[in-house]
């Protein structure tokens, strides 16, 4: 115990010692330059896959250097490079497997002194040789005849650490007539010489986000009560975005009414093609993927967690790498919070998948490994957003939810417009609460882990009435510690029971005044942890995940080892007969949704989908009737999850056909 105390406290005088160089102007040797603005201008030719284009980057020199580093794509060629006194600069390639760059002055760049590059550069951005599969393009800069993707993750200019070295902004996109260019910022009017139109997009705000979108788009306006809403829609789309505008007018509402202003003066939505974002949004710019915009359903929680970047991830702009949390992590929280606003039951079930979520990765690195996992991967996202999201709920949870919503806004209206850091708003919490959470950070942020609890104990008969209970609550991390919650189920009424588990070991006594039956940890899901049922979870979770990436032979491994861990999970059996069904494995689809049926039928939409593939089953088999009657069950098990009952009605009135292949 004396060893934990005197760890955490060493820490703590190691936290604070970050709290007070985060506000400083800047750390010694944290970075060379500041970039204070970009002007691009470039041509795109969709039909050649071409871009070229130059790129104007200022900064102020912030310490003495003869090299400057830049990320660059390397399938595009830098022609040259030169400052605004046409002074040539050379190039070095730190690794020619990666992005990285150093532009090498003639001469050391001198400390306080402002300078601007000039980039020349162009190239081919073609498409993946099989780009044609219907699963989501992992291209980060792509341009074809339909139009060009350009992500700030595909370095399609030149830039400098601009995550964390944000500026004000400037694209010009010359194109064909007929596309459309969709970039952060507001758009000057638009100019036509012959065949071609330039777009100019500026960003007055300091930006860290630069994606480019080219397309040939329609362009619908929304004037709604918070902001107005510009959709930027496929030509040949004819969706309705009428419930989606009314659907972000209400979170921009409230998200102003928690956090504080709508930090921008309008914001414009577009449709991308089919592709794995990293980032899905820049300041008052937010995409959307074809399935996010076509969904049975509104993705609420997900839209939530895109319009709420806008002020965690674009208004307040994190420090350094390892402060991603401060964006990706708030962001999701602040989703959960507004869908908890609206359906308290939905909130319970958005919160269960967040930890599952969040438990499919944690043990890898922690929170505060931050953008070195790589925006929009798998493990980023279950890492910093929903673990990360949870470390907030489980601070909700330590300081009571109400005071966790005042130190986010005050924390918002302090850093709204600048730059902060994770030692920032452990500050402000200290600040606001007078207490040192330090130890709850180091925890959560910067380590990794979650506990599985275990209570063994001996109850004892008082002579006096009653009963005395003595035992232990055990878990697996050795420097855990976290108030626990524990609801003793008696013959009378349950009784809760609070301690503060400190170590693998705590121990308890406590008395009731009737007979202990159970004991239930964490009853009200207060803290983030491991259990069998939570390990199935996960094992599905990666399942589905390596299935919708068109992996199946991983996403089998995953099913079967969660079907090996509870053979009567009607989920793992049913996930593992979809994925038999898109491998065209019919007889092991089929018995795999008979083994789902034999299960313990949770969730309860799983029983009416498996009938529905069973169905799809029997009638590529040609047994039409047997198709008819799991049709029929399907309906009359009235649950219309995800479309079902639409679903099973079209293949009732005709046959479901497979989709052709090679030999038809």
């Amino acid at each position: 115990m004396e060893r934990l105390k005197t760890w955490i406290g060493v820490m703590s005088v190691f936290l604070l010692s970050c709290v007070q160089a985060s506000g400083q102007e800047r750390a010694p040797g944290s970075r060379v330059i500041d970039v204070i603005n970009y002007e691009i201008k470039v041509e795109v030719q969709p039909d050649r896959s071409f871009l070229e284009g130059e790129a104007k980057v200022e900064f102020l020199v912030l310490e003495e250097a003869l090299a400057v580093p830049f990320s660059f794509n390397k399938q595009l060629t830098l022609l040259e490079v030169y400052d605004e006194e046409d002074v040539s600069y050379s190039l070095r390639t730190d690794d020619f497997a990666t992005s990285r760059i150093r532009v090498q002055s003639p001469d050391p760049l001198q400390e306080g002194t402002r300078k601007t590059l000039t980039f020349r550069f162009e190239g081919l951005l073609e498409e993946d040789e099989y780009a044609f599969l219907d699963i989501a393009s992992s291209q980060k800069a792509v341009i074809d005849r339909d139009g060009a993707l350009l992500l700030t993750e595909g370095y399609w200019f030149p830039s400098h650490r601009l995550a964390v070295d944000p500026a004000t902004v400037t694209v010009r996109v010359t194109v064909p007539l007929g596309f459309s260019v969709v970039a952060p910022g507001t758009l000057d009017p638009i100019e036509t010489v012959g065949l071609t139109e330039t777009f100019t997009w500026r960003s007055q705000d300091s930006i860290s986000q630069v994606p480019v979108i080219v397309a040939r788009y329609y362009r619908a306006e929304y004037e709604r009560e918070a902001a107005p809403l510009t959709f930027y829609m496929p030509e040949d789309s004819d969706k309705s975005m009428r419930e989606f505008a009314d659907l972000v007018d209400d979170l921009v509402g409230f998200y102003s009414d928690w956090l504080g202003p709508v930090p921008f003066s309008g914001l414009t939505l577009t449709q991308v093609r089919n592709s794995q974002l990293g980032m899905p949004t820049a300041k008052a710019l937010i995409l959307l993927e074809p399935d996010l915009v076509n969904a049975h359903a509104l993705p609420v929680l997900e839209i939530a967690r895109r319009v709420a970047l806008q002020w965690w991830g674009h208004s307040i702009h994190i420090q350094r790498p390892m402060d991603a949390w401060l964006a990706d992590g708030f962001a999701q929280f602040s989703a959960l919070k507004y869908v908890e606003s609206k359906d308290p039951k939905q909130f319970e079930a958005e919160l269960a998948k967040q930890a599952v979520e969040a438990l499919k990765y944690q043990d890898t690195a922690p929170i505060i490994n931050g953008l070195d996992l790589e925006v929009g991967s798998a493990r980023y996202q279950s890492i910093v957003g929903s673990k990360g999201a949870w470390v907030l709920y489980m601070l909700g949870q330590l300081l009571g939810s109400e005071k966790l919503d005042d130190i986010l806004s005050q924390f918002y209206a302090e850093y709204a417009g600048r730059t902060a850091s994770i030692p920032d708003f452990v500050r402000s919490i200290g600040d606001i609460t007078g207490d040192n959470h330090a130890w709850f950070f180091i925890q959560w942020i910067e380590s990794v882990g979650v506990p599985e609890f275990r209570v063994d104990y001996t109850i004892f008969r008082i002579q006096k009435g009653g009963f005395k209970i003595r035992g232990q609550v055990k878990q697996n991390i050795e420097l855990f510690r976290m108030p626990l919650d524990i609801l003793i189920e008696t013959k009378g009424q349950p009784e809760e029971k609070h301690i503060m588990v400190d170590g693998k070991t705590t121990s308890f006594t406590f008395d009731t005044e009737t007979l202990p039956l159970k004991f239930d940890i964490d009853p009200k899901g207060k803290i983030l942890m491991d259990s069998e049922r939570m390990r199935i979870a996960v094992l599905i979770a990666l399942g589905d995940e390596f299935r919708e990436a068109g992996e199946f032979v991983s996403a089998i491994e995953e099913y079967e080892k969660a079907v090996s861990l509870n053979a009567r999970s009607s989920l793992a059996h049913y996930r593992l007969g979809e994925t038999f069904f898109l491998q065209h494995s019919y007889s092991n689809a089929a018995n795999s949704m008979r083994d789902s049926l034999n299960g313990d039928l949770k969730p309860e939409w799983v029983e009416t989908w498996i009938h529905i593939h069973l169905g799809k089953v029997y009638d590529i088999l040609g047994q039409r009737q047997r198709a008819k009657a799991e049709y029929q069950k399907a309906i009359n098990s009235g649950n219309d999850y995800n479309g079902a009952l639409a679903e099973a009605e079209k293949y009732l009135l005709q046959p479901y056909t497979k989709p052709s292949g090679v030999i038809g």
